[in-house]
């Protein structure tokens, strides 16, 4: 019916009928029922009485939690399963959830009130056994505070990526119950129960991945009930299951609105910076500035300058001005806060911005004019600062290098190969490389500085894959090849993000948007505490610079793989990093420094093409610096619900980012399986947990089977020919069977240096094999594909010298190069030679360099084949960077492996002070050199003349 000209009233069935067609209509259909019956069922269900022979208890009032929470006998917090089947068992704040029952319809995730246990109830966690194949378990045996759920306050968890239970989907392809109006589904998640799913599709769902939406749960349901949302892909296939990952996390992939793209300027790729805009800013076109990325970049967000006058140096970081092209309030700034970050995933770019944005107009791109953003340090001859400038700009890069293009010219080295020189001149290239040398001390000395004050320095891993341009699917899998340069513009990003939160802050303290990153949790380095144990070393986690410490320690006494392994654990101990408004945070919350980079201020200032939050900072730092460009600012309840959005954007991402790389690498296991050393971490009853350093993961690995026996390692695996014709190519079969060696079982002990696993022969009490922590062992790394929940990694281990692939690959690693990285280097260094002072190390400095000190031996454990300690590769010369002056002058350090398998570390004796005296103004020569380099090659000469003469 038309109630006027304009409206035209309906009701939402013939709403649906109308607009809706296809698919979309029948779906849309079955939403409306599903909202209908939950209304309903929700009516019936609004506490109190259950009803007869339900099997979970009515939840309590609002008022009734309220209550208990004031009284102290309930907890508030989110549920957090950890494993769910057969054992189920999930933690709200610390309380042991210990059965399914308990949980009372609550999802992972649910903002839950939790009712303590008497404590003749409590209970402890569940025994570790990776059958359970949960790498995250709880190894405590005694019991902990124990309760049961007693209503849900917030639900998490509505949209579910799932498939069909296996047994409806075979009924399903069978026909066996005819037409059916609704399917068990299996949530992908494992930690998420199953959904009865009503729909009239059934079918269209066989081998088909789905959302699925919960309705209702009611107290005599065994699953909740929900109806489909959209069919994403089939099980197994790249498109299918890239769509459910996306889904999963909740990343949107849906193309910009027209309205959005609509605000661009009208000139599109042809715009170019307007005069009056130049005018009101400061022209920096004539510094020589430079932009360093991975290779293939397209979206820069920034660019690095230097410029030398008489008697100074100015360094600049200059970030992309979005904040010019997407003013607060416009469609095209209300769609880059809904996405809050840009997602890499390894087929695709999910941007933040158009691309006409991220790829041209905002991006700093070569031989152009661009507005920026930027912070300029002004230097003196020492490269000490002076000044501190922030301001929007507009700059001309003159050149786009990748990090390797930089490190070769730094070095002095031809270009990589493929990469054009066309922008390189003789002249030119030398210029740069002053640049690049000016911008290698500054960074170094600033590292320096944030190390000495506790800064931690942790490990991650980075995969990249080659894929197969038709069917998407991985064909190699190639690791982050690291340079010095990378970390010299992640230290000038740092300092540049610091500097914008100062600046910020200072204007306005109770509506700064921060990135606060607290110290780690209490009780969170337990694991690694016990692992430092295992190798007698007491890890000290109670500060960055005691953290330190601990880590060069293991390091300096460890193979490459267990210092890895300590890194990676330290990581993941740490608290997660967050954004806040500084007015949301008290002292009593300690502050909103940054803890892992050892600052008091920081936020994220230099990748607003590809975060939101930087944008926001861009808003706040030009309004804070110039008031005639002030926008309206966020108040401080505003920015801080944008905050907590930011933080789930930006975790959803970072989840979906690094799943998508564990699924690309379970596909290539899949048809290239690979041989890893490995780790043992955690020793449990059946089985022991193991970390893979390559990969930085954890898995578990089962040494049992069902009957008992002892799994004996693997020897060989099976291949078989792919092509008849090529005897030699080979294709991955499977791996031997698991067997289980009648009369091996397996024994656990403890003991001061840790548990371990024996292996024993039943008839005479004879240990065959034994595993213990920080053993090195060696695995085979495959795949299974799962219908349900994805590719599942699969771990084999082997017989180090029966099995020919280990022993290859053992072989291979053993005549390779080897060598820490320089982070591991310098702290590994600093810290075994503790006793003297700590020091500022730059493991990058040229070996060759002239500023070198006598020193005298310090003798320091190493390991031998009979498992004592011991350091694995030799280690190369390290150098002390520039910043001499706030400790004693320790200069060069040489360390060797000698034929005794001694490390070697040359002490500064007592009566080279004086020599250590000159040989420090010999290094502020050296970094007067660089500020002089404007005088040519015989200024530089005479310089150069003057440092070795002072030394």
């Amino acid at each position: 019916a038309n109630a006027n000209a304009n409206v035209e009233v309906l009701s939402v069935e013939a709403f649906i009928d109308a607009y809706c067609d296809g698919e979309g209509r029948e779906i849309a259909r079955e939403a409306y029922e599903a909202a209908v019956a939950a209304d309903g069922a929700d009516a019936e269900d609004a506490g109190g009485n259950a009803g007869a022979g339900t099997s979970y208890d009515a939840h309590r009032s609002e008022g009734e939690i309220a209550e208990g929470a004031a009284a102290g006998t309930i907890v508030l917090g989110a549920l957090r399963v950890k494993r769910l089947g057969a054992v189920c068992e999930g933690f709200v704040d610390g309380v042991l959830i210990p059965s399914k029952h308990a949980m009372n319809r609550a999802i992972h995730g649910d903002s839950v009130a939790v009712e303590i246990c008497p404590e003749d109830e409590w209970r402890a966690a569940t025994a570790t056994s990776v059958t359970l194949e949960d790498d995250d378990q709880t190894t405590t045996t005694s019991k902990v505070r124990t309760g049961r759920v007693v209503g849900i306050t917030h639900r998490a968890t509505l949209d579910v990526v799932a498939c069909l239970d296996v047994v409806d989907e075979e009924d399903l392809k069978s026909d066996a119950r005819g037409e059916r109006n609704g399917a068990l589904c299996v949530p992908m998640d494992s930690k998420i129960v199953k959904v009865k799913l009503l729909t009239r599709r059934a079918r269209d769902l066989v081998g088909q991945r789905f959302i699925v939406r919960i309705d209702r749960w009611l107290a005599n349901q065994r699953y909740p009930s929900g109806h489909l949302v959209k069919i994403l892909g089939g099980v197994g296939e790249v498109d299918g299951e890239m769509a459910a990952l996306l889904a999963r996390y909740d990343i949107p992939a849906e193309p910009f609105g027209a309205r959005a793209l609509a605000e661009l300027p009208r000139e599109g790729a042809d715009w170019m910076v307007p005069k009056e805009e130049t005018e009101k800013r400061r022209d920096l076109r004539h510094h020589r500035a430079c932009s360093i990325d991975p290779p293939g970049c397209t979206d820069v967000d920034d660019a690095l300058s230097v410029h030398v006058s008489a008697d100074r140096v100015e360094i600049g970081v200059h970030i992309a001005d979005v904040s010019y092209f997407v003013r607060p309030g416009t469609l095209l700034d209300h769609e880059a806060q809904m996405r809050g970050t840009t997602v890499y995933l390894v087929d695709r770019r999910l941007d933040m911005l158009p691309s006409l944005l991220s790829e041209n107009l905002a991006s700093l791109l070569e031989r152009r004019d661009r507005l920026a953003v930027s912070c300029v340090w002004t230097l003196d001859r020492n490269l000490d600062v002076v000044d501190v400038w922030l301001g929007r700009t507009v700059i001309h890069s003159r050149h786009q290098m990748t990090y390797y293009q930089a490190q070769a010219i730094h070095d002095g080295q031809p270009l990589p190969h493929g990469d054009s020189s066309d922008t390189f001149d003789a002249v030119e290239r030398e210029l740069v490389r002053g640049d690049l040398q000016t911008l290698v001390a500054f960074a170094n000395k600033t590292n320096a500085i944030r190390l000495a004050h506790g800064a931690v320095e942790l490990e991650s891993a980075e995969l990249r894959f080659e894929t197969d341009a038709q069917t998407k699917t991985p064909t190699e899998v190639l690791q982050k090849d690291e340079v010095p340069m990378m970390r010299v513009v992640a230290e000038l990003m740092i300092l540049a993000n610091s500097a914008a939160a100062r600046t910020t802050h200072r204007a306005f303290p109770s509506r700064a948007l921060l990135r606060r990153h607290a110290p780690p949790r209490e009780g969170g380095f337990e694991e690694l505490t016990k692992l430092a144990a295992a190798k007698g070393i007491e890890l000290d986690g109670s500060s960055g610079e005691a953290l330190n410490a601990s880590l060069a320690r293991v390091a300096a006494t460890s193979e490459p793989e267990v210092t890895t392994l300590f890194r990676g654990l330290a990581t993941r101990a740490m608290s997660e990093a967050q954004y806040i408004s500084s007015g949301s945070i008290s002292g009593a919350d300690g502050g909103f420094g940054h803890y892992g980079l050892a600052l008091t201020y920081y936020t994220h200032f230099t990748s607003p093409i590809r975060r939101y939050a930087d944008v926001v900072v861009h808003r706040q730092l030009i309004a804070a610096v110039d008031v005639a460009e002030a926008e309206k600012r966020a108040t401080e309840r505003d920015l801080d619900s944008l905050a907590q959005h930011l933080n789930e954007r930006n975790r959803a991402s970072k989840h979906a980012q690094s799943r998508c790389g564990e699924i690309y690498l379970l596909w290539l296991l899949r048809e290239k399986p690979m041989i890893e050393p490995a780790v043992v971490h955690e020793i449990r009853d059946d089985g022991v947990m193991v970390f893979l350093p390559a990969f930085h993961m954890k898995a578990p690995i089962r040494l049992v089977d069902d009957a008992g026996n002892a799994i004996e390692e693997l020897k060989e695996s099976t291949f078989e020919t792919r092509d008849p014709d090529d005897k030699d190519a080979k294709q991955w079969l499977q791996a031997t069977p698991v067997v289980g060696v009648a009369g091996e079982t397996l024994r656990r002990s403890t003991s001061v240096e840790g548990d371990s696993l024996n292996v024993v022969r039943s008839s005479d009490d004879t240990v065959v094999r034994s595993y213990a922590l920080l053993q090195k062992v060696w695995v085979q790394m495959s795949c299974t594909q799962t219908r349900t929940h994805g590719p599942k990694l699969e771990l084999r281990l082997l017989d180090a010298g029966a099995h020919a692939g280990a022993r290859d690959a053992r072989i291979a690693r053993e005549r390779e190069p080897r060598a820490f990285k320089p982070t591991t280097l310098s702290t590994a260094v600093k810290q075994v030679i503790a006793d003297i002072g700590s020091f500022p190390v730059d493991a990058d400095a040229d070996e060759n360099d002239d500023r070198r000190h006598a020193v005298e031996n310090l003798n320091v454990p190493a390991k031998s084949a009979s498992g004592r300690s011991r350091l694995a590769p030799p280690l190369a010369r390290l150098t002390l960077n520039d910043d001499t002056r706030a400790t004693p002058a320790l200069g060069v350090i040489t360390v060797d492996e000698g034929p005794d398998e001694t490390l070697r570390v040359e002490r500064v004796h007592a009566k080279r002070r004086a020599f250590d005296a000159r040989r420090a103004a010999a290094a502020r020569a050296w970094a007067r050199l660089h500020a002089t380099r404007a005088l040519g090659d015989a200024g530089r000469a005479r310089h150069r003349k003057r440092a070795r003469r002072v030394a």
